[in-house]
């Protein structure tokens, strides 16, 4: 099937362009560690396409996370250039933080809610800093619904099982409605029904609504699910 060219329907309903969601141009990563010079990334070369799902794959110490940190601008590279949603953040400035914030949605391993807080309290912490409204709120609700939490969104985390918790951390993840998901070994501590439930509803977030994610797993048995897959080892891109 031919790509549409002019765009492509987004997760907000606006259509978007084709442009990459994502280029990289020989990326390096080195972190320092005393006197060890590490180099996470060895000069890759790597993309994106918008509505993609994609699977970052390899084992642990790959440099999967230290990718999506790139990609997410949680860092920035040492060496090459990286361009994200259309803007070149090869450096660091100030303008990367607003960008992350405002365009791109994460979800981990860990799932980082707050214990004291409840479900809706969790999925509301990406607006508190600059208070949340009641549109953010019938938002935080509406999602708390989609990802089949509708009666537990008065529930603190202790009172969730692990399946519960990782689907309060997606609703986070998108009560912002970003335009790139990244998501680090979603389901690394999940059984696997858990997990096959958890990745079915990122797929369905692909595929109904248009939105890019990006799932970095060393899961063997998720890897025919994906639309593409991206293979790492030892800091290298070693096949795609």
């Amino acid at each position: 099937m031919a790509e549409r060219v002019q765009g492509v329907e987004g997760p907000r309903g606006q259509v978007k362009d084709m442009k990459p969601v994502v280029e990289a141009k020989s990326l390096v990563r080195v972190y320092r560690r005393g006197a060890e010079r590490i180099r996470a990334l060895k000069g890759i070369d790597f993309g994106i396409r918008p509505g993609e799902f994609l699977g970052l794959v390899g084992h642990s110490g790959a440099g999967k996370t230290t990718l999506l940190n790139l990609v997410g601008l949680m860092d920035h590279p040492t060496e090459g250039r990286l361009s994200v949603l259309g803007h070149d953040v090869s450096s660091r400035h100030r303008r990367m933080d607003a960008l992350r914030r405002e365009n791109i949605g994460f979800v981990f391993q860990e799932f980082y809610l707050i214990s004291t807080l409840t479900a809706l309290e969790n999925v509301l912490l990406p607006g508190m800093w600059g208070g949340a409204n009641g549109s953010s709120k019938d938002r935080a609700r509406q999602l708390l619904e989609r990802v089949g939490l509708g009666r537990r969104m008065t529930h603190r985390p202790s009172e969730l099982s692990g399946g519960e918790m990782q689907r309060v951390a997606v609703a986070r993840a998108l009560v912002h409605e970003p335009r790139l998901l990244l998501a680090d070994e979603p389901t690394g501590n999940l059984d696997t029904r858990t997990r096959d439930d958890i990745f079915a509803l990122l797929k369905e977030l692909n595929e109904k609504e248009g939105l890019t994610v990006v799932v970095a797993t060393h899961d063997r048995g998720l890897e025919d699910r994906f639309g593409r897959i991206v293979r790492l080892e030892d800091g290298n891109v070693v096949g795609q």
